[in-house]
């Protein structure tokens, strides 16, 4: 790239192509008074900017989304406030603008625009520009950099799926590098997450460092979804994510006594993505640079994949928040002109990169795929790669990993690849047919760790289960409609023991904190009368209770060894002191289903309500704490009629076999108590079917859960993860749901047959 800098001079640039231009300017040897700026920088200068805090306004006067707020916000720029309009949405937005601007919270720079007027102003790497911005840019005597395009390449390649056209890539770029090519000079475009584990797995093979920018938010890691259940930033060890956090803290200052401060951490974290570490040297994903132009010098190597119809040139739709036919009112570009736009500038942006390799696939592990109609238009040639010629100087892992799937071909469909005779005189095949799945063991150093009775339970299960999800943390969690509904309910529900407590505004809250897809916000409305009617029979029910004070959502935990923590989440605790000693019951609101089973507690098996009460014995909670309850209640079960959904809200656990203590739980039980099978015999003693504990029982829970986290530590710490998923009464509960069921290859040899006990198998 031949970059000429003109002095006193302001460059409109990306971001990502002012640190290229920063980068030839660092190797010139004069001095320029330059200044590079975004364009939507220069907009809030020219036009306005809007303060951060007109989002806090916006939320307490229209309890709308924050991200749609952020949508409205963004949208400001694209009406004439000066002008009328007859349709609603862009009347309102002329509205808000006079709205914030009336009250403070629009910033004008006054001045800056007879600033510009003093500079030579320069444009380049804004292929989308809007008509208003063209207009914007004019009235600055801007000058439009042109781009000097012609293509490069006149073929294209084929390839029949993703996995080809990954290795392949791979091939191409051992062999620039074996030719004294840098990593750092060949990058990667056309990528999205789908060929993320392929680039991974291939590069590794081939010894291809490989740098992906993590798309993670913060919000993903458990320590931080640990920070804003309590706020505590003591969870946070490291220093970095730290660090961030209390920058966000500090941004937020304004909304510190909001009840919206929440809602805008929460954005906030979800905004700000985990750095992942920068390699000196790798090959880079760089899918800017099909959108602008010089981002690849002459003496650097461009791979563009996945060249395919609906993904380049990129597509727009007509589905953003002004429509086509609002964006014809305020003369703004509609779908149809950014196709053309999209087009022409890919076409323009390709033409600038002197080393250029397009490719695109026909099929991958999800779907089917047709060649870009762009790569007619171009008359390139097509390289059909569908069975192109492997080199095998390059990586002795690949060429295991390729006599595999040739092996793989000839004992499954009796198919002989081309390569069969070659690769299987040159490479040992001895390790095919003597794969051993067992866990081989890790050299671990133990590092602290906290255990919650998930965790624990999916160890007891299978250790090796354990060691996927919570060591290599292969295990991804996907917010899904099911988990909003139980994180809305599991909010109201608490909120319901405020004072002052307003069903509607605690749902309203809940649904912010949790925002609905349109199609989701349908089915839920059937199911608020549910929670509403949830809501009162669990205060009705408990006025017959003397345990009158409440925790929700209360965090415990409590240390297990120098480096080893024992944490829960209890959904509510109803205790009351009495007589120097604390009566406590706990409950735990299923929306779905749960096993309630006190028979296998030693394995570390159906723990969570033990456990509750295990942690709160152990903790510093209550002074003498003594035991009333332990329940599950269930939310959602189908019901035919009134009778049936108040049987279906009855609580679902043990209680203690003392009477007077039990009396505290509910001062009814003897005629209708609220706990389901809790029923007395005509002459006053507790029926046999009634699921009470005494009090050398509990103690008896308390050593099996002893026994249970002795026996978990000892694996952890062993790194001793076996592959022994465990068989009762010839159920397999281990394996059925499990995600990684398909990378063990567990054999009937693995499983661990525990003993037959009476329990209940669901509660």
């Amino acid at each position: 790239m031949d970059f000429k800098f003109t002095d006193n001079s302001i460059y409109v640039v990306p971001n990502s192509l002012k640190l290229k231009l920063l980068d030839i300017l660092s190797k010139d040897s004069k001095i320029y008074n330059i200044t590079f700026i975004s364009l939507e920088e220069l907009e809030k200068h020219y036009f306005f900017d809007i303060k951060e805090d007109a989002l806090l306004y916006l939320l307490d006067k229209t309890n709308e989304n924050i991200d749609v707020l952020r949508l409205i916000l963004k949208n400001l720029y694209k009406i004439d406030i000066t002008k009328e309009y007859k349709e609603s949405k862009l009347n309102n937005l002329k509205s808000l603008y006079y709205d914030l601007k009336n009250n403070n919270y629009i910033i004008f720079d006054n001045g800056y625009k007879e600033y510009l007027l003093t500079k030579n102003i320069f444009i380049l790497g804004y292929s989308m520009l809007e008509p208003y911005e063209r207009e914007m840019l004019d009235s600055i005597n801007t000058n439009y950099l042109d781009i000097s395009s012609d293509l490069s390449i006149d073929t294209v390649y084929k390839y029949h799926s993703m996995k080809d056209e990954v290795i392949d890539t791979a091939l191409k770029i051992r062999e620039l590098n074996s030719k004294g090519v840098s990593y750092n000079k060949i990058f990667l475009a056309g990528i999205d997450n789908s060929y993320n584990y392929l680039l991974k797995t291939i590069f590794k093979m081939f010894d291809i460092p490989l740098y992906l920018k993590s798309t993670n938010k913060l919000t993903s890691l458990i320590r931080v979804k640990e920070y804003l259940r309590d706020k505590d930033i003591s969870h946070i060890k490291d220093i970095n994510l730290k660090s961030k956090i209390i920058k966000i803290e500090s941004d937020l200052s304004y909304a510190k006594n909001s009840k919206y401060y929440d809602i805008l951490l929460k954005d906030k974290l979800e905004k700000t993505s985990i750095d992942s570490i920068e390699l000196v040297e790798s090959v880079k994903v760089l899918n800017e640079t099909l959108d602008i132009p010089y981002l690849v010098s002459n003496d650097e190597y461009l791979f563009v994949l996945g060249f395919n119809q609906n993904y380049l040139p990129k597509i727009y739709k007509d589905e953003e928040y002004l429509s086509d036919n609002l964006k014809n009112k305020c003369n703004l570009n509609t779908s149809t002109i950014k196709n053309k736009l999209s087009k022409e500038n890919l076409v323009k942006v390709l033409g600038t990169i002197k080393n250029l390799t397009i490719s695109y696939k026909l099929t991958s592990l999800t779907g089917e795929y047709a060649k870009s109609s762009l790569l007619n238009e171009l008359n390139l040639k097509e390289v059909d790669s569908l069975n192109y010629n492997y080199n095998y100087n390059y990586s002795r892992d690949f060429n295991n990993y390729r006599v595999s799937s040739v092996l793989d071909n000839y004992y499954k469909y009796h198919e002989k690849d081309e390569d069969f005779d070659f690769l299987t005189s040159n490479i040992d095949t001895s390790k095919y047919t003597s794969f051993d799945h067992k866990f081989k063991g890790i050299n671990r150093e133990v590092t602290p760790y906290s255990l919650s009775y998930s965790s624990i339970d999916d160890l007891a299960k299978c250790p090796f289960k354990y060691y996927l999800k919570y060591i290599l943390k292969l295990d991804s969690f996907e917010e899904n409609f099911s988990t909003k509904i139980g994180n809305i309910f599991h909010s109201v529900l608490k909120d319901s023991y405020n004072d002052n407590f307003s069903f509607e505004e605690s749902l309203n809250k809940a649904l912010r904190d949790n925002p609905l897809e349109k199609d989701e916000s349908v089915l839920f409305r059937r199911l608020e009368s549910e929670l509403e009617k949830i809501v009162n029979y669990n205060k009705e029910t408990e006025k017959r209770s003397f345990l009158t004070e409440f925790y929700g959502e209360k965090r415990l935990e409590i240390p297990l060894s120098n480096h080893a923590t024992l944490k829960g989440f209890i959904d509510k605790i109803l205790f009351k002191e009495f007589h120097d000693k604390t009566y406590y019951a706990v409950f735990d609101y299923k929306t779905g289903s749960a096993t309630l089973n006190l028979d296998y507690l030693d394995e570390g098996l159906y723990l969570q309500l033990p456990l509750y009460i295990y942690l709160i014995n152990k903790s510093n909670l209550f002074n003498n704490p003594t035991f009333v309850g332990f329940f599950y209640q269930y939310l959602l079960k189908n019901y035919k009629d009134k009778e049936e959904q108040l049987k279906n809200l009855k609580l679902v656990g043990y209680t203690t076999d003392d009477k007077v203590i039990l009396s505290y739980l509910d001062e009814d039980y003897e005629t209708d108590s609220f706990v389901k099978g809790l029923s007395v015999k005509k002459d006053g003693e507790l029926s046999s079917r009634s699921k009470v504990l005494s009090d050398s029982e509990v103690e008896d829970i308390m050593d099996s859960i002893d026994k249970a986290l002795d026996k978990a530590l000892n694996i952890i710490d062993n790194n001793a993860f076996d592959i022994a998923p465990k068989i009762i009464n010839n159920k397999n509960i281990s394996c059925e749901f499990c995600p990684f069921k398909e990378v063990c290859f567990v054999s009937a040899s693995d499983y661990i047959y525990l003993s037959k006990k009476e329990g209940d198998d669901n509660a």
